[in-house]
């Protein structure tokens, strides 16, 4: 099976910012051997989700491409796609593909995450 760098996120700091409340994240492996991460988090009453893929064999996927693929991988249901998918480099300078999903706008449910949350250990 294929080799993927997971993202580096140990120099983030969680709590540096008042303006955004970090609920939790998880981290895994889809059913390619790919490492993820998910971040939930909160700003202005907006609950959003940030998932983190290496970009590797996703390089020439459109958009819709990849959305159906978190969707089959079971991370996200997609309920009101508007979703922005960005690419990012790590410290250790791997580049991803940072996948922010929103989840809720002040109640309203706009797409679900389908993992369950670790707490982030401050």
């Amino acid at each position: 099976m294929k080799q993927y760098p997971m993202i580096n996120r140990e120099t983030i700091d969680f709590t540096s910012d008042t303006e955004v409340c970090n609920i939790g994240f998880q981290e895994g492996t889809l059913k390619d051997g790919r490492p993820f991460r998910i971040e939930v988090w909160e700003s202005y009453g907006v609950i959003s989700a940030t998932l983190f893929l290496s970009i590797i064999d996703l390089e020439n996927k459109s958009e819709d491409e990849i959305k159906k693929y978190i969707v089959e991988n079971e991370l996200i249901d997609i309920i009101e796609d508007k979703i922005y998918i960005t690419e990012v480099e790590d410290i250790e300078e791997h580049s991803f593909l940072s996948i922010n999903v929103p989840i809720s706008d002040h109640e309203k449910t706009l797409n679900q995450y389908l993992v369950s949350l670790k707490d982030y250990l401050f």
